[in-house]
């Protein structure tokens, strides 16, 4: 599969919050790390698990691909994030404000699948 398809296939699975799908494009032992929010996991059940909570937060949240750079087995996605607070989680905006940041994933693919994905923040 080519990047770009590849890169569709994970938002669209995130966007659709399908977890097991969005979960099977990891190996067992992926690592993540979003340095902005102090996050940082090994295993994609931790990795998923982590999603799943979030999503109570913000329940109709949406990847908006911008941008596909693939280079050997990295791929930077840059993308936007929207959606509306729940206010179940602390940081975010109160209940039915909108919640929107830039991000720049950066995953490294081993064979068809993420081994590690590095998340950069950019504005709101």
């Amino acid at each position: 599969m080519n990047s770009d398809m590849f890169v569709r296939t994970w938002a669209n699975a995130y966007n659709d919050q399908d977890f097991d799908r969005f979960g099977e494009l990891y190996t067992d032992d992926t690592t993540y790390e979003c340095g902005p929010f102090g996050l940082a996991f090994t295993g994609r059940d931790a990795f998923v698990r982590h999603l799943r909570e979030y999503a109570g937060a913000v329940p109709d949240r949406k990847f908006t691909i911008k941008r596909i750079i693939a280079d050997g087995d990295a791929v930077a996605v840059e993308y936007g994030f929207a959606g509306t607070s729940s206010g179940a989680h602390p940081g975010l905006p109160p209940a039915g404000e909108a919640v929107t940041a830039g991000f720049c994933s950066v995953l490294r693919l081993r064979g068809d699948r993420i081994a590690s994905q590095t998340d950069y923040l950019g504005g709101q």
